[in-house]
């Protein structure tokens, strides 16, 4: 057969240029090649080197088949053109054309209120914060929204927060899921076909007419690239998921094929609080510090960004609570949108409804019951109640208003945060309020780590769990004037922030290979030494046995330490007001108190000391509330606030309640759920140690026992 002159010069060139030149062949061009070099014979007198000629021709032939089978074209046009153009500005049009199966029951009014409100951010810019109930189409509305931004390429680098790795994750999959779930969409947007099948064969390379096309449903930064396809209003568009901590958000950008260099311009942050994160206003203020400096920060110069935030509200002054304030963030528009418009007018039905819930021997007899009662009455109860979306029911209910009342009933707390977006503060009638900005400006100068010079006492507290050991080390005057000398854990985390449930190191991996038991006494011994190492002149170390029922391995600890003397195994005790005080619980004799609602017990073999919990909580947060410079203040560490942000959130940890019992009036500390308290029960363990050495307030009594009196027989007088 004989050989083209054009053949015989493209099996000279090398491997990459013969690349180059498939891919500016067409379709037909490469098959044709194809076909023309299969139908070639070894003896076509290509070259002398026989070998060599077969190689090179057999590579070509490869790329050549390779080159058709990633071959996605061409095309197929537009299904709707008109269609697609309707929806080009109007997103609740594009959610209801496209989307349907999605959108498939009647928009409630603020869901419509959502998309007009997304539509207005992504097409002039601006930042909005919507608030609704779980459940309430608020993700899926953004999730759409972001979709509508990108293919119509009315932004071209999107971002989706998220509030961890995973969620973020979890964001660009139902991004994707949701546009593949759409064969309206691909009718009309064939574009969108080289991606959606790259998402499903991601090994697999795909061309154009022969071009190369650079498309990705995740690369190696995780992002999603739109195909660059020339004239598609998504061409190279770009979409990041990242988690609202991510380190690695500065500076964004990619660069285009025409050297233009593309920032993010809208952001869509979908629920970034976790219920931790919404308990700790430490968590909370990074987190805002970080959509206001480091997300909001990513735009262009002079570019005007689009960000939109969908959340729920968890608790009062959470993240979603900050950004729907307009005295907080001035630029942000937010609107929370309640699940019931109005009450019923008939609560006391309702009440009677709520009643009959918990009656009959299961659930779903109290629920049927309560069923029947709404069904006779339901018109007076019906009387005044409006809802924002008839159809926010369970399949077994009569109407939305019955469901979210229901909900109401059974907690009433939930329904409030969840249901009706509102945040409600604590409730605190005690009259002690800790909180974090106050105490965190109570700064004492002094570095971290160093005794200050007016301290005549130290003590110390050690907290007990079963992955690490929290301590603290105060100072004190003999006023009870105090500060705070230095705190951390053992084994040292090596990093200023984190919580219990985060750690990096714990107690088991000390000692490879050892009992947990052992590793536990190990590490008791291992702080304590330290301790008594950089504060030789400590005056007394408690070490809290409650954590864990670790009384036994607490006592056996100590009673082996070379420091027995001057440490003392103790727990703390909450009784019910008007019952006896902790310091008399024990042997007038032999145990030693002093009427200051402490006991060190010495008769029952090794000493410990037991204390009333309560009291000397209420006793450590005064000491926190008092003036700086005056007596009996307790200042913290260094110069820098920021510095002490975590352990200001452990002193926040506990919400004080004024309770009664018997007649008798007391306060009661409560854990809020979800939060850290250990360095704030250090705190307070350092207090009563402190006590023990015969640190006082000024002109403040002990407790005293009541002395009682009687009358001797007969009228005899002493």
């Amino acid at each position: 057969m004989q050989v083209t002159a054009e053949i015989e010069q493209l099996l000279c060139l090398s491997e990459s240029e013969q690349q180059a030149f498939l891919e500016g062949l067409s379709e037909s061009q490469v098959r044709s090649l194809v076909g023309e070099l299969e139908r070639l014979q070894p003896a076509s007198g290509l070259s002398d080197n026989y070998a060599s000629d077969r190689s090179r021709r057999n590579a070509l032939a490869i790329n050549a088949k390779t080159a058709a089978a990633q071959e996605c074209g061409p095309l197929p046009a537009v299904a709707d053109q008109s269609r697609r153009q309707r929806c080009r500005t109007d997103l609740r049009q594009f959610c209801l054309t496209y989307f349907a199966a999605t959108f498939y029951l009647s928009l409630a009014a603020y869901q419509v209120a959502m998309l007009e409100r997304f539509q207005s951010v992504i097409l002039q810019g601006g930042k909005e914060c919507h608030a609704v109930r779980r459940g309430g189409l608020k993700s899926t509305c953004a999730r759409a929204a972001a979709i509508w931004a990108a293919v119509y390429g009315h932004r071209r680098y999107v971002v989706l927060v998220g509030a961890t790795d995973d969620k973020a994750n979890e964001h660009r999959e139902n991004f994707f899921r949701l546009m593949a779930a759409s064969d309206l969409l691909l009718d009309d947007f064939p574009e969108l076909a080289p991606l959606l099948q790259k998402w499903r064969q991601p090994k697999r390379q795909f061309r154009l007419n022969g071009k190369l096309l650079q498309l990705h449903p995740k690369d190696e930064r995780g992002r999603i690239v739109f195909p660059d396809i020339p004239g598609a209003a998504c061409y190279q568009v770009h979409v990041s998921p990242y988690s609202l901590n991510a380190t690695d958000v500065s500076g964004l950008s990619y660069v285009d094929d025409e050297g233009v260099s593309v920032r993010p311009d809208l952001l869509i942050f979908d629920d970034v609080q976790t219920p931790q994160s919404a308990q700790s206003s430490l968590q909370t203020d990074e987190r805002e510090e970080a959509i206001t400096k480091t997300f909001l920060g990513l735009a262009g110069l002079g570019q005007k960004i689009a960000a939109i935030m969908v959340c729920t509200v968890r608790q009062h002054q959470d993240l979603s609570e900050r950004f729907l304030d307009r005295k907080r963030h001035a630029d942000w528009f937010g609107k929370a949108y309640k699940s019931v418009l109005s009450f019923p007018e008939r609560s006391d039905l309702w009440d009677l409804y709520a009643g009959k819930l918990g009656q009959g021997a299961t659930p779903e007899d109290g629920k049927r019951m309560a069923q029947e009662f709404y069904t006779q009455n339901k018109a007076d109860m019906d009387a005044g109640g409006r809802v924002a979306w008839e159809l926010d029911k369970l399949p077994d209910e009569v109407t939305a208003l019955q469901s979210m009342m229901t909900i109401r009933a059974l907690d009433p707390e939930f329904f409030r945060r969840e249901i009706q977006q509102e945040g409600v503060p604590p409730v605190n009638n005690s009259g002690i309020k800790l909180e974090s900005a106050a105490i965190l400006a109570r700064l004492s100068r002094v570095s971290r780590g160093q005794i200050p010079d007016a301290a005549t006492h130290l003590t110390a507290f050690i907290d007990s769990s079963d992955q690490v050991l929290w301590w603290m080390v105060c100072g004190w005057s003999g006023d009870f004037s105090g500060w705070i000398v230095d705190y951390g854990t053992w084994p040292d985390q090596g990093r200023a922030v984190f919580y219990k449930n985060d750690l990096a190191r714990k107690i088991a991996q000390e000692l490879p290979g050892a009992a947990w038991e052992e590793a536990f006494a190990y590490a008791h011994q291992r702080l304590e030494a330290e301790l008594i190492q950089r504060f030789p002149t400590l005056d007394l170390i408690l070490k809290d046995w409650s954590d864990g029922q670790q009384k036994p391995r607490i006592e056996s600890q100590v009673a082996s330490s070379p420091n027995r003397s001057r440490i003392r195994p103790s727990k703390g005790f909450g009784p019910k007001p008007g019952r006896k005080p902790v310091h008399l619980w024990g042997d007038q004799h032999r145990d030693r108190q002093r009427g200051a609602y402490w006991l060190e017990k010495r008769s029952e073999g090794l000493p410990n000391v037991q204390y009333d919990v309560n009291i000397w909580k209420s006793h450590a947060a005064r000491r926190l509330l008092t003036t700086p410079g005056a007596p009996s203040a307790v200042l913290l560490p260094g110069d820098d606030e920021r510095a002490n942000r975590i352990l200001a959130e452990h002193f926040t940890s506990e919400q004080p309640k004024a309770i009664s019992y018997d007649g008798a009036s007391g306060i009661a500390w409560e854990l809020l759920v979800g939060r850290d308290n250990d360095w704030w029960d250090c705190f307070v363990g350092c207090n009563v140690a402190a006590s023990i050495c015969g640190v006082g307030v000024a002109n403040e009594k002990p407790a005293s026992k009541p002395r009682r009196t009687f009358a001797l027989p007969g009228g005899v007088r002493g």
